[in-house]
């Protein structure tokens, strides 16, 4: 046991550090794309995006999760759930290859947007080559190499895109960085594996694999049906600018949520799949998901609050945002409460109880295609953040449903992280009202007291366990 908590918190670790240092890269090129690319430029990226999610979701069926969660599947199940997938994701690359031209007038995409939306289905194509090797990676808890695969690709793809971007590229950037990724991405996973994939399908492997998998994947479904579908539909409601000013909000303002709770909850469904059966264990767990997640969650979102007024006015070329700010606040206030039950939605399909989650992924999908065609009547844009602040509070169901398998003390895990959080608010509030107009100082002094306060405040209520608690864990020598 001690050995898995070990193991799962070292995952976390790697896949924070690397997302520490793609995050890096990721903010500076979505700068570097925000800046240089018009609001209907960066609206033709986010749609594009959503369209190959919706391609992607059909090349999987949860097989990765259904080899994850069996217990000791042999080599026959690796090559069947290979064979399946390579044929569905030629397939669907078909599909996406034949509707270009109705993709191209119902978005009004040029030239430009139709190179971008090709090479994605390129992308989608050769980084399906990596779900199954992935897999066998996961399995043995070895993180590492999975995240020096993903350093790799994000360096490239960044990189890239950024020096291409600033040469004038503009959306060919992308093109160019996309193409390269999927491709040396692909290799670099199948050299730290050794394993050589065959085309081979047994009926009673598939058969095994796809009674979890499909399920599973329902859920998957009902999550792109939820937001990337939801985003076609802004793109056509609100147009290229519309919808770009909603992807900027979003991007920034789930940047935080991206890196933290995504890498956690990779990590919680194999972990959580050993000690399914021991509710003590399960409590123990998502209490201390929760506090660490808002450990580190709360004082990022607060930040960027007070931060990006007056980010939009020290960048060059950056005032074309500032229209978007409400969207982002509201967006700011959604991320918190999605990471209050996303890592549960993930424990309940570690349970083995995926009709749970694919009854709340039903609720949020009537909510959000409910609100958000309101909202946007009333409010445009804007509108999109404050539907996806109010659906947030669906989380209280969350608590609830957990709560009956087992008795998951929420308000003990949140107490230190929010009381923190406020007191940083009104710390960094009292002394912005006091400091120099000049934008760098006041930035400056934001960042400064905005850290020192959340650090103390946090350290006097927790006593500085929860870094007793780090240091122990790492400190276990491996069983």
């Amino acid at each position: 046991m001690e050995n898995i908590k070990r193991q799962g918190l070292l995952g976390v670790i790697y896949f924070l550090g690397n997302s520490s240092y793609s995050a890096v890269l990721g903010l500076v090129a979505n700068l570097v794309f925000t800046i240089f690319l018009t609001p209907a430029e960066y609206g033709l990226y986010f749609i594009v995006l959503s369209l190959i999610a919706i391609f992607n979701y059909f090349t999987d069926l949860g097989l990765a999760a259904a080899l994850i969660q069996r217990k000791d599947p042999k080599e026959e199940e690796f090559y069947t759930a290979f064979t399946i997938q390579l044929t569905l994701v030629t397939i669907i690359v078909i599909i996406g290859l034949l509707v270009t031209p109705l993709i191209r007038v119902w978005y009004h995409f040029d030239q430009t947007g139709t190179h971008l939306y090709l090479a994605m289905l390129f992308s989608l194509f050769t980084l399906s080559f990596k779900s199954v090797p992935s897999t066998r990676l996961e399995r043995k808890l070895d993180y590492s190499k999975i995240v020096i695969t993903q350093a790799f690709e994000n360096t490239l793809f960044y990189g890239v895109s950024i020096v291409l971007m600033l040469s004038g590229f503009k959306i060919y950037a992308l093109v160019i960085a996309i193409v390269l990724r999927s491709i040396l991405g692909a290799g670099l996973i199948y050299w730290f594996t050794r394993w050589v994939p065959r085309i081979y399908f047994s009926r009673q492997y598939a058969k095994g694999i796809l009674s979890f998998g499909i399920p599973f994947q329902a859920n998957v479904f009902l999550a792109f049906i939820k937001d990337d579908l939801l985003n076609l539909y802004m793109a056509q409601r609100l147009g290229l600018s519309g919808i770009g000013y909603v992807g900027w909000a979003k991007k920034w303002a789930e940047a935080a949520l991206r890196i933290i709770m995504d890498n956690v909850n990779r990590v919680i469904f194999p972990i959580f799949s050993k000690f399914q059966d021991d509710p003590l264990k399960i409590k123990k767990g998502i209490e201390k998901l929760i506090f660490y997640n808002s450990l580190i969650l709360l004082p990022v979102l607060i930040g960027a609050y007070l931060t990006m007024p007056i980010f939009i006015q020290i960048i060059p070329k950056y005032q074309k945002w500032i229209i978007a700010m409400p969207a982002f606040n509201y967006f700011l206030i959604s991320s918190f409460l999605v990471s209050l039950y996303s890592p549960i939605m993930s424990v309940f399909n570690s349970l083995g109880k995926v009709k749970t989650s694919v009854k709340f992924m039903l609720l949020w999908i009537a909510l959000n295609w409910t609100v958000v065609p309101l909202l946007i009547g009333l409010y445009n844009y804007t509108g999109v953040g404050m539907a996806f602040a109010i659906n947030s509070l669906g989380f209280i169901l969350v608590w609830y449903k957990i709560r009956q398998f087992t008795p998951v003390d929420f308000l003990a895990s949140l107490k230190a992280p929010a009381v923190s959080a406020l007191v940083m608010f009104l710390a960094v509030r009292v002394i912005q009202s006091l400091v120099s107009s000049n934008l760098y100082q006041n930035l400056f002094i934001t960042i400064l007291v905005g850290l020192l306060s959340y650090s103390f405040s946090v350290l006097f209520l927790t006593k500085g366990h929860f870094l007793n608690e780090i240091k122990e864990l790492l400190q276990k020598k491996t069983d």
